[in-house]
């Protein structure tokens, strides 16, 4: 719980500072501290929560009655507090979108500002080099230094920056004007600049494609605006008739405005940037900062003028350009110019638009009401007051096999009511903050972080919850033990006290398979949020996921049967360290008959040691799986992949692609079999704890060793299985988010297959491991020990041991 609620944190503050594409770093940074402070808010309220339990000396009241009131009061004072902090930090928020000349939205723009441009333009100075201007006498040669360091290259740039600042700033005060202190640039600036798609942009000057070249971050010395002018025609000499005006929208540099334009008049004025990317990753655009109202942006309509907004995107000039670097030629040394593929640039308006705070208060209240209907279902299918438990208790007086048949085909139904309460909470960001008006699905990405830490907003009482199981199974455990409910069998009221630990066991048994839905949900959210950040690291924005592509489809595939390979390793590794432990608690029954007559101790030690070596050593086969298959799919499907340009940019998006779908496979699986797997095995349990209450018979009947069979199946299941595969979707969604930078990069095939090489070994390991000794073959090694005279039972020293004990239990009810 804890772990899922870590990782949901990280995913909205990383989706947070990644809302900087349409927020200013004052308001990214504010979604950053909300989600930090809506976890002190929880805290807060589980603390509340826990006080708010109070319990009563009588044994037919529900245990999970108080526990309810306290879960739900800390969520309501969550609920509350998370308005009151939306309130105070999240007014007066505004997004930035962009649109083109018809309105239209166009996600996925990156916006360079002008001063970006100087930087970017020393950086590209430093890295490629850059050859002096013979009509400059100032300029000088500077060789290329490629693998600069970024500490050493931000020293260059300010130099070389700082050296036109004194320039200007020498011009500017021989015309009696001032020019603003140098801000020198940051180490981190210039690590964001440096990979920066926009130094590959090559801009062709003129409406051909042999027009001369020139880079993007080049021959821009003055900021650009666009002007809406005002030209004022002087009437003819000796005529009568008025002067003669005209309106137009221009694009100029802010040195040009500074200089007297005669019979202009400038009527409004916006900033222009340029920006990259869009619907197809790879498109240059003008950006006009200024806001347009929505209706402007009309074209003319019979006797209706175009809006201003239409007109003044309209105005801007699409030069051509390409995506790739080219040197621009030495027309001294008589070098062509080289022919390039180029698109035209489109131009789009910066528009804003107010985010409500409340927004953002009701994404963490849509993870609280989805926190309601995962506490709801998981009572209906694991609680022994509801109806789906009962019936499997009734079946019990038929045998083992209805019970499991009857369990398992609830648990297959509580696991589409828990994909569908997950759907209907993630929905809720998607609906709330609509991609059309808040500049793509960046900030719905965020909702659903948000969605997730409401799940988990009162991780405090969901762990005090958890905690509440053992402590309950132990105190009923520790209750037989002590021979207590011997003693109430000759007592008036008896076995009031078996009654009350079996009942707050019973409800013990409900909250860990509630903590289980939390957690296992939650990996889900978390999943779904950071697959935003796969997606962008994968250069996949734009490209989306289709799943006519073959090599998605079978990612898909391998995904979805990762989380059933995953479940019958950790399983099998359950049963294998059980034999174990039996065999050596038959061993200590044989060489110390005192143990049974209570003369002297068992040997704990050597049965913890047990346990606690084969816990860690059986992990490695599970680990490899959660580590392995991601490199398999996403190298293995990259060989031989087409190479593409993507923002100037040679990238191999196949295996990228084919993860993607394998991450889809695994989450979707993932959570249907640790629902299935949590619901049947708590259902079972608790069935056996209402049988063993007087129902269908009471402890020793017939229904009551069904019972005892389905819990020992059952127990594997919620406490082995189920919880495991909640790390594992998000181990898995880790490996890929790291390996998605590396996967994409241009690489010589035989480092693929070495990868792929090194996946397969790890898988077969994990396999081999897994293998090396099921149920069957411990069994049947202690049988054969035990033919030929060498069984710890068997042999001519062993005490007689009741038949009850050859089992490594007491009786059949205890564990």
């Amino acid at each position: 719980v804890f772990e899922s609620y870590e990782v949901t944190l990280v995913a909205a503050i990383v989706l947070g500072a990644a809302t900087a594409t349409i927020f200013d770093t004052a308001t990214w940074m504010k979604l950053v501290l909300f989600a930090l402070m809506a976890r002190g808010v929880g805290i807060v309220a589980s603390i509340l929560g826990i006080f708010m339990v109070k319990g009563k000396d009588d044994e037919n009241v529900d245990p999970l009655t108080p526990i309810r009131v306290g879960f739900w009061g800390s969520a309501a004072i969550a609920a509350l507090g998370t308005v009151l902090l939306a309130w105070f930090m999240m007014q007066g928020v505004e997004t930035r979108y962009y649109v083109d000349h018809n309105g239209k939205v166009v996600s996925n723009v990156t916006k360079v500002s002008f001063e970006d441009l100087r930087v970017l333009s020393a950086i590209d100075k430093v890295l490629r080099g850059s050859k002096a201007n013979p009509l400059d006498p100032g300029s000088r040669e500077i060789p290329a230094q490629p693998d600069i360091s970024d500490e050493k290259l931000t020293q260059l740039v300010n130099d070389m920056l700082e050296s036109e600042w004194q320039l200007q700033k020498e011009q500017a005060s021989s015309q009696g004007q001032q020019v603003p202190d140098y801000t020198p640039v940051t180490v981190e600036k210039i690590r964001e600049l440096r990979n920066s798609p926009m130094r590959n942009f090559t801009v062709i000057s003129s409406r051909v494609p042999s027009g001369a070249l020139s880079r993007i971050t080049e021959g821009v010395t003055s900021p650009i605006l666009l002007v809406k002018e005002r030209t004022t025609l002087p009437a003819p000499e000796g005529s009568n008739q008025p002067p003669q005006t005209s309106e137009s929208w221009q694009l100029r540099l802010e040195s040009q405005l500074q200089q007297e334009m005669p019979g202009v008049q400038i009527l409004e004025k916006f900033p222009v940037a340029l920006g990259y990317g869009g619907p197809n990753t790879d498109g240059l655009y003008w950006i006009v900062e200024g806001s347009f109202p929505p209706d402007s942006f009309k074209p003319a309509s019979g006797d209706q003028p175009a809006g201003e907004g239409y007109k003044a995107l309209a105005s801007l000039q699409p030069l051509a350009y390409s995506t790739k670097y080219y040197e621009t030629p030495d027309f001294s040394a008589m070098q062509p110019e080289p022919v390039v593929e180029s698109g035209w640039m489109g131009a789009l308006a910066e528009q804003t638009r107010s985010v409500p705070w409340y927004l953002f208060a009701l994404a963490i209240i849509a993870g609280i009401v989805m926190a309601y209907l995962i506490e709801q279902l998981t009572d209906y299918f694991v609680s022994f007051e509801k109806r789906p438990v009962r019936e499997i208790a009734s079946t019990s007086t038929a045998g083992p096999a209805p019970m499991i048949i009857q369990g398992f085909a609830y648990a297959l139904e509580s696991s589409v009511w828990a994909v569908l309460a997950i759907v209907l909470a993630l929905v809720t960001p998607l609906i709330i903050f609509p991609p059309a008006l808040y500049g793509g699905f960046i900030l719905s990405f965020y909702g659903i972080a948000l969605v997730g830490l409401g799940l988990l907003t009162t991780t405090g009482y969901i762990l005090a919850m958890d905690t509440f199981g053992p402590i309950s199974d132990n105190a009923q455990g520790v209750y037989e033990m002590s021979g207590a409910h011997e003693l109430e069998k000759t007592e008036k009221g008896a076995m009031s006290g078996s009654r009350a630990v079996q009942r707050l066991d019973a409800a013990g048994n409900t909250t860990k398979a509630l903590t289980k839905g939390f957690a296992i949900a939650t990996a889900v959210v978390a999943a779904v949020a950071l697959f935003h950040s796969f997606i962008e690291d994968a250069y996949l924005v734009g490209k989306g996921l289709p799943i006519e592509v073959p090599q998605i489809f079978l990612g898909l595939l391998i995904g979805g049967a990762v989380p059933f390979l995953f479940s019958a390793f950790s399983i099998n590794a359950v049963g294998r360290a059980a034999f174990l432990l039996i065999q050596e608690v038959r061993r200590q029954f044989a060489s110390d008959p005192g143990i049974l007559k209570g003369t002297s101790k068992p040997d704990y030690g050597a049965c913890v040691a047990i346990v606690t070596a084969a816990a860690q050593k059986e992990l490695l086969g599970p680990g490899l799986l959660a580590i392995c298959f991601p490199l398999l799919v996403g190298f293995g499907f990259a060989i031989g992949g087409e190479t593409v340009e993507i923002a100037g940019l040679s990238v191999n998006i196949t295996g990228a692609q084919a993860l993607g779908g394998f991450l889809a496979g695994a989450i979707l699986s993932g959570q249907l079999l640790a629902v299935l797997l949590a619901n049947s095995g708590g259902a079972w349990d608790n069935a056996k704890k209402l049988i063993e209450d007087g129902n269908f018979g009471g402890k020793g009947s017939e229904a009551h060793k069904a019972g005892v069979v389905c819990d020992t199946v059952g127990d594997p299941f919620k406490d082995t299985a189920g919880p495991a595969l909640n790390p594992l979707i998000k181990v898995m969604n880790l490996v890929a988010l790291l390996l998605a930078g590396t996967l994409v990069k241009p690489m010589p095939d035989w480092i693929r297959y070495t990868a792929v090489g090194a996946a397969v070994v790890g898988i077969v390991i994990a396999v081999y491991w897994s293998k090396r000794g099921s149920l069957g073959t411990v069994l049947e090694a202690v049988q054969q020990e035990a033919a030929k005279g060498k069984g710890p039972l068997d042999g001519p020293a062993a005490p007689k041991i009741p038949e009850e004990a050859k089992t490594g239990l007491k009786a059949p009810e205890d564990r």
